[in-house]
């Protein structure tokens, strides 16, 4: 018997298994097939154990260490997120290494902005 788990955020049809798994779920079947195999190696799959869990938590950061990173790479977030975060930066050097980095012309406009306010404020 082999556990398989749907790890998509969607629906996952098994053709020559005949299965359907909704997000999350979990069935055990009683051997794999070749589509199966595929989408294990594809990552659509994953083959649950009892002991899963400890080694999955192990990989999260404490939030201090994911603070950090968060804020020094805006360009993942999208733009209306980067440009919350913008109104809440006083730095200006941050401001300024954001400026060089982003290519998004709205979140550009937000830095430019928001480092007149912060330079202004200053002096």
């Amino acid at each position: 018997m082999f556990k398989v788990k749907n790890v998509r955020p969607g629906i996952l049809v098994i053709a020559d298994a005949g299965l359907r798994l909704e997000p999350g779920r979990v069935k055990e079947v009683e051997e794999l097939t070749p589509h199966m195999e595929r989408a294990i190696s594809a990552g659509l799959l994953a083959r649950p154990e009892k002991d899963e869990d400890p080694p999955t938590d192990t990989n999260i950061k404490p939030k201090e260490e994911t603070d950090g990173e968060t804020d020094l790479d805006w360009s993942k977030l999208p733009a209306a997120e980067a440009i919350s975060k913008v109104g809440g930066e006083n730095d200006t050097a941050r401001l300024k290494s954001h400026l060089a980095n982003e290519k998004r012309r709205t979140v550009i406009d937000a830095l430019k902005k928001r480092l007149v306010e912060v330079e202004g404020g200053d002096s």
